[in-house]
């Protein structure tokens, strides 16, 4: 499976487009423009690449949206965890796209 042309963070859907050529030779897998909705990527990498780093980019878009400095160890940090994570258990996947329903989990009702 592709990795889509968007993602839906805290509500909020990003666009997923491909990072400049200039970037890209420059050794740039991601970046995230919070005001713009938009996660830039480096599709030509394996997928696996890709997807640790979307998850990567991802992290910045929330700490951008919780309002704190974007830290680049813990956004690697929790990347690798959850890729690895779900690599590892993907019935972990199944489980939300089987059996959970669509409304995301909202920290503030808990």
């Amino acid at each position: 499976m592709p990795i889509s042309s968007h993602m839906i963070i805290f509500d909020r859907t990003y666009e997923i487009k491909d990072i400049s050529p200039l970037q890209s030779s420059e050794g740039i897998l991601g970046q995230s423009a919070y005001r713009d909705g938009v996660i830039y990527l480096d599709k030509s990498v394996d997928l696996s690449l890709s997807l640790r780093t979307l998850w990567h980019e991802a992290v910045h878009v929330a700490q951008q949206d919780l309002s704190t400095a974007a830290d680049e160890a813990e956004a690697r940090w929790i990347a690798l965890f959850v890729h690895n994570l779900l690599a590892a258990n993907p019935w972990l996947a199944e489980c939300y796209l089987d059996e959970l329903d669509t409304v995301p989990f909202d920290v503030e009702s808990e």
